[in-house]
């Protein structure tokens, strides 16, 4: 499981987390708990930027990753650079007292592509993302206390041959202050399936479901697919296993999106929007037939009987089950990135996961 990543506010994770992640602009705040606290030791770096005031340094050639060589300098912080290739990150890093984690989270060796890199010789290797960019989350710690966490894609189709994407560094000592008491984090808030939409109305949404022995799937969908961001036992806040390092805080009917720090992200929705969002309890509630809109667009999506379609300015698209929708209250349905609704006769306004909301 990927565990104390950071992101910087540019990140962006393929087509579908894009829609997500892509809209997390700078700056954090504090989720205000006696259990999830701000962190001040953190240092989140963006791409291109050293993670100390130092020039770059050059690493020596290249060497084993069975057979790393230490520095007199531990304290050292390496000059990292987004593109950089990967086995070069290592070797400055371990030139600089930095020594692979292998304490905490295990390496998640059941995926291949983990398997493959810790058999190589890296065996600060933790998980893998499967959607997206396919990161890998690396992890090394210093004489200091600092974990060093490092996140790499794939260049040119090579598993072992990787660059990297994003890094940061965290005291160790500040982890225990990250989450939630034990009895918080064992006991579900709910069973069944919940929506949730960091951006606000319509656009990507995710969904978090919580099986009655505590298995968890979260969920980002979209149009044509939907991809696993979690999968197993519930803990909160969840880690989620897509290569972004965000954490799910479940919290008085909502939930928060947060940095390893207990930081709520903002930006989603604007420059000083925290990215959090309801849990929409999933409606029994029959689809009814008619014309759904957006509201603001040409768009639409017409229901009849068992089965529904898109259209546009340019016609109808191919019809699809009506399976595919999700009911989310009279009038209101979720097709897994956008809620469509039927708006009042003659109302201007847009749909949201509340309904529709008329323009002032």
């Amino acid at each position: 499981m990927l565990k104390n990543m950071k992101l910087s506010s540019s990140m962006i994770a393929g087509a579908i987390v894009t829609s997500l992640v892509g809209a997390i602009a700078s700056g954090c705040t504090s989720f205000a708990t006696s259990s999830v606290q701000q962190d001040n030791s953190v240092n989140i770096h963006a791409p291109g930027q050293a993670v100390a005031d130092q020039g770059e340094k050059n690493s020596s050639t290249a060497a084993n990753p069975n057979q790393p060589k230490n520095s007199a300098n531990p304290g050292e912080k390496p000059a990292l650079k987004e593109g950089m290739p990967y086995q070069k990150a290592r070797e400055l890093v371990i030139q600089q007292g930095w020594q692979p984690n292998l304490q905490g989270d295990a390496p998640n060796l059941r995926d291949n592509s983990v398997k493959e890199l810790f058999d190589f010789g890296y065996k600060e290797v933790k998980d893998c993302s499967g959607t997206g960019v396919g990161a890998c989350l690396f992890e090394f710690t210093n004489p200091d206390g600092e974990l060093l966490s490092i996140s790499a894609t794939i260049a040119d189709h090579n598993n072992i041959e990787r660059v990297v994407w994003r890094w940061s560094i965290e005291k160790q000592t500040n982890i225990s202050q990250q989450t939630l008491p034990s009895s918080a984090q064992d006991k579900p808030p709910f069973i069944g399936t919940r929506l949730f939409n960091f951006l606000g109305g319509s656009g990507t949404g995710q969904s978090i479901e919580i099986a009655p022995d505590g298995t968890t799937i979260v969920k980002l969908n979209g149009t044509f697919e939907s991809s696993v961001q979690y999968q197993g036992k519930f803990s909160n806040p969840i880690i989620l296993q897509d290569g972004s390092g965000l954490r799910l805080l479940l919290k008085d009917g909502k939930i928060y999106s947060l940095l390893a720090n207990g930081q709520i992200v903002k930006g989603c929705r604007g420059e000083e929007k925290l990215c959090e969002s309801s849990l929409l309890e999933v409606s029994s509630t029959p689809i009814q037939n008619g014309f759904y809109i957006l509201g603001g667009t040409d768009q639409g999506l017409e229901v009849r009987g068992e089965q529904y379609r898109y259209y546009d300015e340019e016609g109808n698209k191919e019809w699809n089950q009506i399976s595919e929708l999700t009911s989310i209250k009279e009038g209101v349905v979720f097709d897994g990135q956008n809620y469509w609704c039927i708006p009042p006769r003659q109302e201007v306004g847009v749909c949201s996961e509340n309904g529709w909301i008329p323009s002032r």
